[in-house]
């Protein structure tokens, strides 16, 4: 069970070789001397107490280019030592009359593949450990961070990390409290639980990190990190358990494009869309012959798929976003309940908003793509920058609608606590009126002592009423001068009179 751990910290906790990152070996020596230039890999997330990355918490799938076809064939690694033996016999047989182009997809992070895979291929270890930043909201400042390195360094041809959301359906009714992944130590973001269908949706954190280099004779290798599927989950009150879920009504909207024969449908098998690394193996081995072979002699070609898959998941985002204002705006416009609720909802969506959009804004720096508007030209299928630049424009509307609506909500909310005022003011007048009966009677009564022969039922009891009517009579008629002639300061005010009558006239 995982814990947050505690805030405080010094330099003393600072690890000095990675070890947290890495098992024993020639890549974990590398760490230490990285140390210095990036003082992350230093510690891990303190945010996971008990951290994710272990022996075996990992999968790896790798994938080999057919040249004939294009697509790739799949092979799963059942254990750290059989990737390992694969490495060790690749190294030592003889070149083959095609170049090699392989992709090793792995879901989770675990030490000892990350040594197996460091040691192979020597990335900057920064790749491994910006992975495994969790990127969740606290109040409390940690010692580590999930920022970007200075523009100047970033080659998205080569290495590029994406933070994308991605929406899942809970087939019961979840509190709207924080959640956490158990495996990955990620946010999950409840809504609002939709009691008509008795059903929450999930907002997943996710990351996806793509790292490549190119090999002798237009060969080539690409490393894939991405995270596993949500099954085991916590709260702020520590309790874990296992939550069931699916994609939100039935996944996203596949972005290959619709030219595909009948044939070609028939005999590709079902996307399920399980998780990302089941996406992955789907498009690599099915469809990369959809991209031009010219492509594929560069590793950034097998980075269309990623991008285009994250690009899916944001624009079903915004779609889900996009439907929940108008029910919003309707209940505003129908009824004034729940408006507590309401203001909530509205605040998440645009501190939300506000959020993805600077996650796009990274994206396109990440990959080197412009901040502009996207262009309103026809393109190809394989565009990711008209589709991030689309997905950032509509998620700036999306924030200042929700801004407009929490503006119109608190003034509703004003007139509201008007009209409270005033209800409670007729509400006081009333009771001033009723005073202004019973003091004179009480005065009458004090005066005459209501003994004797001014008791009720004697002779001069008519004496008390003809004393008290009038009094009445006379106090109404002060407190109406009063009114007429004492400002809004208490003082007197002839002017405020002569105003009376012109309006009467």
């Amino acid at each position: 069970m995982q814990k947050f751990a505690s805030s405080s910290f010094s330099l003393d906790d600072l690890g000095t070789d990675g070890a947290w990152l890495c098992a024993k070996g020639p890549y974990l020596d590398f760490i230490a001397e990285r140390c210095s230039y990036d003082p992350g890999l230093m510690i891990a997330d303190p945010k996971n107490k008990d951290h994710p990355i272990k022996p075996g918490n990992a999968t790896v799938v790798m994938l080999e280019q057919d040249h004939s076809s294009l697509n790739f064939a799949s092979k799963e690694f059942k254990s750290c030592s059989d990737l390992q033996s694969y490495f060790m016999n690749d190294s030592a047989s003889p070149q083959g009359p095609h170049p090699r182009r392989r992709i090793y997809i792995m879901e989770g992070l675990a030490q000892d593949y990350i040594s197996v895979l460091g040691s192979q291929f020597f990335m900057n270890p920064s790749f491994f450990m910006r992975q495994e930043r969790t990127c969740i909201w606290s109040n409390a400042f940690t010692p580590v961070s999930d920022s970007l390195p200075q523009p100047s360094l970033l080659e998205p041809h080569k290495s590029f990390m994406i933070d994308y959301c991605e929406l899942r359906q809970f087939p019961q009714i979840i509190p709207n409290t924080a959640m956490f992944c158990k495996r990955t130590g990620r946010h999950v973001g409840m809504t609002p639980s939709r009691h008509e269908e008795k059903s929450t949706t999930g907002m997943l954190r996710r990351k996806c990190s793509f790292w490549s280099r190119e090999t002798q004779s237009g060969g080539w290798d690409v490393v894939v990190l991405c995270d596993p599927q949500l099954q085991d989950a916590w709260n702020d009150s520590s309790t874990c358990a296992t939550v069931p879920n699916s994609p939100f009504q039935g996944g996203y909207v596949d972005f290959l494009p619709i030219n595909l024969t009948r044939d070609a449908h028939l005999t590709t098998p079902k996307h399920t869309r399980k998780s990302m690394l089941h996406d992955l193996v789907f498009y690599y081995t099915h469809h990369a012959h959809l991209i031009p072979p010219a492509d594929w002699k560069l590793p950034v070609a097998a980075s269309l798929f990623p991008k285009k898959i994250i690009a899916a998941h944001y624009l079903q985002l915004v779609a889900y976003i996009k439907a929940m204002l108008p029910s919003l705006e309707l209940q505003l416009s129908s009824s004034w309940t729940n408006e507590q609720e309401q203001w909530r909802t509205l605040q998440t969506i645009s501190r939300r908003c506000g959020d993805y959009c600077d996650n796009i804004e990274d994206i396109l720096l990440s990959l080197g793509l412009p901040l502009s508007l996207p262009s309103s030209t026809a393109g190809s299928w394989m565009d990711s920058a008209k589709d991030y630049q689309y997905i950032r424009l509509r998620l700036e509307s999306l924030k200042a609608r929700a801004d407009t609506l929490m503006a119109a909500m608190t003034g509703l909310a004003s007139i509201a606590g008007n009209h409270q005022a005033l209800d409670e003011a007729k509400r006081a007048k009333r009771l001033t009126l009723v005073g202004l009966v019973f003091i004179p009677l009480a005065y009458s009564t004090s005066l005459f002592s209501m003994t004797d022969n001014f008791a009720p039922g004697q002779s001069a009891f008519w004496v008390y009423w003809v004393v008290a009517v009038p009094l009445i009579i006379f106090t109404f008629l002060v407190a109406g001068v009063l009114d007429l002639v004492l400002d809004e300061a208490g003082k007197f005010s002839f002017h405020r009179l002569r105003r009376q009558k012109t309006n009467a006239s």
